[in-house]
């Protein structure tokens, strides 16, 4: 029965995080494609060229479609932290100071979506994994 309550609320919570995380994370990535939202004035304050809106809004998608896909959705998962902890990484030290892309909003708003991705990757974490590695610690 414990093991039940616990494989419906792993499902229904991965689905919700794939849900929002879906939906963040293709306005994310539409506009820094399309360079609306001030995405191009954020990477302009990077200093490191327009070239990675591309790469970082071409990975919020890709991100965006594996999480949907149930046997890559924890990879999804990983490729939108990585993507969207490399911006909270950038805000704290690039930007740091900046009076707009610096601010704490700039750092606690991609801070909580890497988390939340995480968080996602490690409940649909592939099982073969889990074991091998319940094999070395346990």
């Amino acid at each position: 029965m414990s093991e039940d309550v616990t494989s419906i609320w792993r499902t229904f919570a991965s689905w919700a995080l794939r849900v929002v995380l879906g939906i963040v994370f293709l306005y994310v990535g539409t506009t820094k494609l399309t360079g609306t939202g001030n995405t191009v004035e954020y990477f302009a304050a990077i200093g490191w060229g327009q070239w990675f809106r591309y790469l970082t809004g071409i990975l919020d998608i890709v991100g965006v479609a594996l999480v949907f896909v149930p046997k890559w959705t924890c990879f999804g998962a990983i490729v939108l932290a990585c993507s969207v902890g490399v911006g909270t990484m950038i805000s704290l030290t690039v930007l740091r100071g900046d009076p707009t892309w610096g601010s704490s909003e700039m750092v606690v708003v991609p801070f909580v979506l890497t988390i939340l991705a995480v968080v996602l990757a490690w409940l649909t974490r592939p099982h073969q994994v889990t074991q091998q590695f319940s094999g070395i610690i346990g």
